[in-house]
């Protein structure tokens, strides 16, 4: 009797197997040559698996936006890079792919990065984006940031008196403070109630551990939707207890959560009481539909605009200020041209200083924006390039950095050289960290305002000395959405003195 359940044992197991193998050679025949995809050029394991991807992205920690650029030198400007997608190089398609007219989808693999987050950044549907973008929009206009201007310069003012605070040689993670200044700017942006990050002895509460922990852990979802729902479901004690690096990621997102609901709960009062407009204010007394307007679907919006609010402007103060300290002739050309303007400044006039646009412009480039590529569909028609017809609701991606590193159109790209920019306006078309089209950053304004007024005012009032830090602490080693230097990296690091 044994022996015969055994033998059944055996037999299914050897049935499944079958069944199995018949599964992976039936799915590879699919994707190797029946696909429509199947005659562009690419590694053949790409397009067999999403696994290929994995590798790169999750076990070689964020290396698959490099590796992608090397495999365009290999098999031409496109490529399968997995088995339901194209990646296009070619800094003159971008506007093509990127266009603002024509219905542009977004790839729902990759809005499952965050588990399915419901903010605008994820939305999939053309339509449902606009409107939602719509809702959103208004508060990121130029005039809306030009009103909210006074705020930036009293944080950047807050900034500078912690700054003249160290003293006899004392170093300061300048790149931390940058962190601490743009989250608490957009946060008293979105709720009317600053994080106060810059009271933080040493910069030491940011939310960099944070975001690390998110976007790291956004790759890895990328493949495993499941593991935010799961997480956003488990009980603080329980993730400090097995797994405490992610427990900024729940905390982040739980916090985010409770300040939505704060604000609904007295949402006329805290708007009365609001020095200045404030965008969760405005979006709960908006006309979106009330299923727009739940705590979950808010509250991932919030992590957008603040993620993407401090995360990629932080990064371009970083970068700016490592070669600004490196070349102080560049230095006394802001000065000189920011001592033309009667303050107080106001951004718009700053960003008509040529020399500190170009600055500006130049930082942004080599800071790159969001770095891994960006899948659109255009699912009722198809897509042409070249002599290549791209079926249609086939995922087609670009990325900016191949595009702001192109040696082509930028000689010497990991040079900054700001006189390019006023040798030649044309790269103005070339310029895309913040992506283009009708899904291109809503913080564009509120970077450049903040850019412009805290470089301007640091750089005219003190003197830096680098400290233990190059090249490599300012140079994306990892693209996790936003580039990461090495790991090892303690950042941009300075000794600071009132400027003469």
């Amino acid at each position: 009797m044994v022996f015969k359940i055994h033998n059944r044992c055996f037999a299914l197991l050897l049935a499944a197997g079958v069944l199995y193998v018949l599964y992976l050679l039936t799915l590879a025949i699919q994707r190797l040559i029946l696909s429509p995809l199947a005659k562009f050029p690419g590694p053949r394991l790409a397009a067999l698996t999403n696994w290929y991807e994995f590798y790169y992205d999750v076990i070689l920690q964020g290396k698959f936006t490099a590796h992608i650029q090397d495999l365009h030198k290999l098999y031409g400007p496109i490529i399968r890079i997995t088995p339901t997608e194209l990646h296009i190089s070619d800094p003159d398609y971008f506007d093509t792919l990127y266009a603002r007219s024509g219905r542009r989808d977004k790839y729902a693999y990759f809005a499952n990065r965050f588990g399915g987050a419901r903010d605008s950044f994820s939305t999939v549907d053309h339509d449902l984006h606009r409107m939602r973008r719509k809702a959103i929009s208004p508060f990121f206009s130029a005039v809306q940031i030009s009103d909210f201007q006074a705020v930036i310069h009293a944080k950047v003012d807050k900034f500078c008196r912690i700054l003249g605070s160290y003293q006899d040689g004392q170093v300061v993670r300048l790149s931390r403070g940058w962190m601490a200044l743009t989250t608490d700017i957009i946060t008293e942006y979105a709720f009317a109630k600053s994080y106060d990050q810059l009271d933080s002895p040493n910069f030491e509460e940011t939310l960099h551990e944070a975001l690390v922990a998110i976007y790291v852990t956004g790759n890895f979802a990328l493949h495993f939707p499941i593991v935010f729902p799961i997480l956003d479901r488990l009980p603080d004690w329980f993730v400090r207890a097995t797994q405490p690096d992610v427990l900024p990621v729940v905390g982040l997102r739980k916090d985010l959560a409770r300040r939505i609901r704060e604000i609904r709960q007295d949402v006329n009062r805290s708007h009365k009481d609001a020095t200045h407009p404030t965008i969760f204010h405005e979006l709960l007394n908006s006309d979106l539909p009330p299923e727009e307007k739940p705590d979950a679907r808010l509250g991932d919006e919030a992590q957008l605009i603040i993620a993407a609010g401090l995360i990629t402007t932080s990064w371009a103060l970083t970068v700016a200020s490592f070669h600004l300290i490196k070349n102080p002739q560049a230095v006394a050309e802001i000065r000189n041209e920011v001592a033309t303007v009667n303050a107080p400044w106001d951004w718009r006039q700053l960003e008509k200083l040529p020399f500190l646009n170009a600055c500006v412009h130049e930082a942004v480039r080599l800071s790159h924006g969001i770095t891994t590529r960006d899948p659109r569909l255009a699912p009722d028609t198809e897509i042409k390039y070249g002599d290549w017809v791209i079926p249609k609701n086939t995922p087609v991606s670009m990325t900016t950095v191949d595009v702001l590193m192109d040696d082509k159109i930028f000689p010497k790209p990991k040079s900054f050289v700001p006189g390019r920019w006023l040798e030649n306006p044309a790269l103005e078309r070339h310029f895309v960290p913040f992506g283009k089209g009708s899904r291109q950053c809503l913080g564009i304004n509120l970077a450049m305002a903040e850019l412009y007024t805290t470089i301007a005012t640091v750089f005219s009032r003190f003197e830096f000395e680098l400290h233990e830090t190059d090249e490599s602490d300012v140079e994306m080693e990892h693209a996790y959405l936003v580039p990461y230097a090495k790991w090892e990296s303690k950042g941009v690091r300075v000794t600071v003195k009132r400027a003469g």
